[in-house]
Parts: structure tokens; sequence; C-alpha cells
């Protein structure tokens, strides 16, 4: 029975020392949660790639009786969302291939590069700079930056993690 006053040599059944998530594989597989937000990134950086080079060479597509320079800037912020969404799809795959043997420092960058990504592109499809594939784009990095940090998968990189730090101090 748990004692009131809590010390260093409690029972073996303190509440407030029961580890939050029992291993329920060895430590060698890779979680299925990793595996599927693997996958899903790889499946969404490509997307990227191709909206991103769509978006760049599509031109003006509008409508005709505007100004030349109205067409000019549509045209300009096009070439930079695309741009923008086509290089980060390719830092995005680059960044997801460390994910199941890396560390933490990949996928806080791949973090920071979703949420930028996913900022820029809701941001455009609310201002009409870009079509419905934006907002589709900021969906599923919105959802694979929330499986990316799943319990199974914080446990797995930080298994690699100290795996590196003792391998490093040796």
């Amino acid at each position: 029975m748990p004692s009131m006053f809590p010390s260093p040599a409690t029972g073996g059944d303190d509440i407030n020392r029961r580890p939050l998530n029992e291993p329920n594989a060895d430590a060698t597989t890779i979680p299925t949660a990793l595996k599927v937000v693997f996958w899903m990134l790889f499946a969404t950086a490509a997307f990227m790639i191709f909206t991103g080079l769509v978006m760049y060479t599509a031109g003006y597509t509008g409508p005709d009786d505007v100004d030349e320079s109205y067409k000019a800037v549509v045209v300009n912020n096009q070439e930079f969302i695309g741009g923008i969404n086509a290089f980060a799809g390719v830092v995005i795959a680059a960044l997801t291939s460390q994910l199941p043997k890396g560390g933490k420092n990949p996928r806080r960058l791949l973090l920071a590069i979703m949420l930028l990504v996913l900022l820029t592109d809701l941001l455009s499809f609310a201002t009409r700079a870009g079509g419905f594939a934006l907002a589709i784009i900021a969906v599923l990095l919105a959802l694979e930056a929330l499986l990316m940090f799943r319990p199974a998968v914080n446990d797995h990189i930080d298994r690699n993690h100290m795996a590196r730090v003792m391998n490093r101090e040796k």
C-alpha cells in the first residue's frame, strides 16, 4: 500500500513511479505508427513536388480582362509558392529517410519545415493564391506531425538517441 508521504524508499506499487508506457515489443522493431508516417510523408513529399512544379509552370489561368500588372503579380505569387512547395518536398523526403534510425534533431527539423509549409499553404489557399491541393497538403502535414510524435515513436526515437549518445562516449 502506498504511503501518504512519498519517500525515496517507497514500495513497489507507487502509482507515481510506474512507467507510463509498458514496452510491448523488443527494441529492434520499428513502431507501426512510424512506418505509417514514414510512407505518408514520402507520398506527401511527392505530391508537394508535383503540385509545386505545376504551380511554378502554370502561368496565369484567371480571367483575361484584367490588367497585365495584376497578371504578373499572380504569376509571381504562384511561382513563389510553387518553388517553396517543390523545395520543401525534396527536403521533407530527405529528412524522412532518416526517421527510422535517426535521432531527435532530424525529427525536430522535419517538424519545423512541415509547420512552415503548413502555414504557407494555408495562407496561400485562404488568399486564393493557390488551389485546393494546398489545403490537402496542409491537412496531410498536420496529420503527419501528430503521428510523428506518438508515444511509441517517441520511445523509439529516444532509444536511437541514447544509443548514439552511448556510442559517442566510448
